[in-house]
């Protein structure tokens, strides 16, 4: 459960804000494009009434520009943006804290400091924990508010909810029975009949609703996202009880 909220909030956070930046650009240039109108057509005249060059300086510019381009743009520059990119990536707040975490967790001085009755700084640790128990309502209202516009304005097809549904109750569990079997041979896993109930059931559960924060945070699919996850859940009451009884026929 917590490499499943590391991830959700490292590589999912990262993947939902990029999506957002996605969509409010396309959105913001079908717009332009929109109060533009009739402009688009004069300034199609103007350009159709220039002179038009020889076809052999055109082409002959077409071969130049991309050799220039190429040039100037050198690999310590593309090396540049790439790291960039990743620093930018990695110093989002949920992958800060997921770092702070883990190493205050792996020192054990430092989780002395902050973790146990008799900690100096335990009233941090206990901030923390009360603002992290504050959001499962807060996740439940945002997910509530948001599914009543759903039903009206989301766009979401049946079939593309039946396929994620299919998708996260048959072929999910069915893969996950796969993997587990698959590491208990290989020695990976224990012989307990337990651990590997628990980790047959991962497969098994609905969706985080982690992501309808995310949405909410980056404006992005808000209405679809409640109208997924109500579903999944309606579903998930059925699913979990067929599965579970399967995988204890399985370990049994």
């Amino acid at each position: 459960m917590a490499l499943g909220g590391f991830y959700i909030w490292t590589i999912a956070y990262g993947l939902m804000k990029n999506a957002g930046k996605i969509y409010h650009g396309s959105q913001l240039g079908s717009n332009l494009v929109k109060e533009d109108g009739g402009g688009v057509s004069t300034s199609q005249e103007s350009m159709l009434s220039v002179s038009v060059k020889p076809v052999e300086e055109v082409a002959q510019t077409q071969i130049e520009v991309p050799l220039l381009h190429d040039k100037r743009v050198k690999l310590w520059e593309k090396l540049k943006g790439s790291v960039h990119n990743i620093v930018a990536e990695l110093m989002t707040p949920p992958t800060v804290a997921a770092i702070i975490g883990f190493v205050v967790g792996a020192i054990p001085w430092l989780k002395s400091l902050f973790v146990g009755t008799s900690a100096p700084l335990r009233v941090v640790q206990g901030s923390i924990k009360l603002l992290g128990d504050g959001t499962v309502p807060c996740i439940t209202l945002i997910l509530g508010g948001n599914l009543t516009q759903g039903f009206h304005k989301s766009r979401i097809k049946r079939t593309v909810i039946l396929s994620i549904v299919f998708i996260r109750y048959v072929i999910l569990p069915a893969f996950g029975i796969g993997v587990v079997k698959a590491a208990y041979e290989l020695g990976f896993v224990p012989y307990d009949p337990l651990y590997r109930y628990v980790l047959l059931l991962q497969f098994t559960v609905p969706p985080a609703m982690n992501i309808s924060i995310m949405a909410q945070l980056f404006d992005v699919g808000q209405e679809e996202c409640s109208v997924i996850i109500l579903w999944t859940y309606v579903v998930a009451t059925i699913a979990l009880a067929i599965w579970s009884t399967i995988f204890m026929w399985i370990l049994s």
